[in-house]
């Protein structure tokens, strides 16, 4: 678990016009790396592969493997850390079913994955599904060309998560305890198909800086139906703590 609850200050999360805002800002950015860093293995390896290679090889061995999983360039992991973040935020916070990471399935450490960055479900007390579409944006400095490339992500498809993104999703689900969610992602997509009333959007952002007054225009801005949530993580040592959250897992025995 990423614990921000242990480590940031969650404030409560304000209206903007119809939609909402929220922050949250590490007190305790060393916590927050040793949590990341323990989570970091099971976003990008199956936990059965970890598991094989711990016990044969060791601490050491599965440093060694994760090497050869994990991006080495500075652009790719602070992309993939606004993705995992944003992964966890809308599972622990928000209670979302989010399954296996999809990064597990890259072709390559350093490349770009494509489609949806993030995916979460829920069943209501009625049992109707409802699917959050997240798009995380990382920056050290994060400007308002950021905020509108995530609402570009936000809107591509008519706002709807992409039928591909969805099956995928599903996929990952159905070997998991959380088959019924996927097997209801599957019958909506055969049947009826998603529609804008069964999504939730929200906009993540990873920072050092403040853009709250962008992440306001931006929401007073959207005219759509979706309902909006942005949320900003604000790290004061942004770069710093993605390299050591990524270090600390790749340089044991190293």
């Amino acid at each position: 678990m990423t614990d921000f609850n242990g480590w940031c200050t969650l404030s409560p999360l304000v209206p903007i016009g119809a939609h909402r805002a929220g922050v949250i800002e590490s007190y305790d950015d060393g916590y927050g790396v040793a949590k990341l860093a323990a989570s970091l293995p099971n976003a990008y390896a199956e936990t059965s592969s970890l598991a094989m290679v711990a016990e044969r090889f060791g601490k050491q061995g599965v440093a060694k493997f994760l090497r050869n999983k994990l991006p080495t360039k500075a652009s790719a992991r602070s992309g993939d850390m606004g993705e995992i973040l944003a992964t966890a935020y809308l599972h622990e916070e928000f209670g979302c079913v989010v399954g296996p990471s999809r990064l597990i399935q890259r072709d390559h450490q350093e490349w770009a994955m494509r489609g949806d960055d993030v995916l979460g479900a829920w069943l209501d007390e009625r049992a109707r599904l409802h699917i959050t579409k997240a798009e995380a944006k990382s920056r050290a400095s994060l400007g308002v060309s950021t905020v509108e490339e995530a609402r570009e992500g936000l809107a591509r498809n008519d706002g709807l998560p992409s039928p591909h993104s969805l099956t995928q999703f599903a996929e990952r689900l159905l070997p998991t305890s959380d088959s019924q969610i996927g097997e209801a992602v599957i019958a909506m997509q055969l049947s009826e198909g998603i529609r804008p009333d069964d999504v939730n959007h929200l906009m993540f952002l990873f920072t050092g800086s403040d853009p709250r007054p962008h992440v306001a225009a931006d929401l007073e801005a959207y005219t759509g139906s979706v309902p909006q949530l942005t949320i900003t993580l604000r790290v004061a040592g942004h770069q710093k703590f993605i390299k050591e959250a990524y270090e600390e897992v790749t340089t044991v025995g190293a």
